[in-house]
């Protein structure tokens, strides 16, 4: 689902069900263009969400490292021991 592209759903090709089990699988009919779009718009959703990430964990390097460091002493975390590092962080 995007903006680009929609709410529908492309099958490259359908299986059979239950019981036709023998029936060969049906090719998914949508044209090389609409294919070539969805996958344009798959990547730009994949690299805006990495982006996305980056920078979320870039704001809160000191929490994951004090965490990390925290485990590496421990092995075991607490929900106060979180809670602690996230309130200073």
């Amino acid at each position: 689902m995007s903006e680009k592209i929609g709410t529908v759903t492309l099958e490259q090709e359908r299986r059979p069900q239950f019981m036709q089990i023998q029936a060969p699988a049906e090719k998914g009919e949508y044209s090389e263009k609409i294919a070539r779009e969805i996958d344009c718009e798959v990547r730009r959703i994949i690299d805006e969400q990495y982006a996305r990430v980056k920078r979320l964990l870039a704001g809160t390097r000191s929490a994951l490292h004090e965490g990390a460091r925290l485990l590496l002493e421990q092995e075991v975390m607490t929900g106060e021991d979180l809670k602690a590092i996230m309130d200073k962080g």
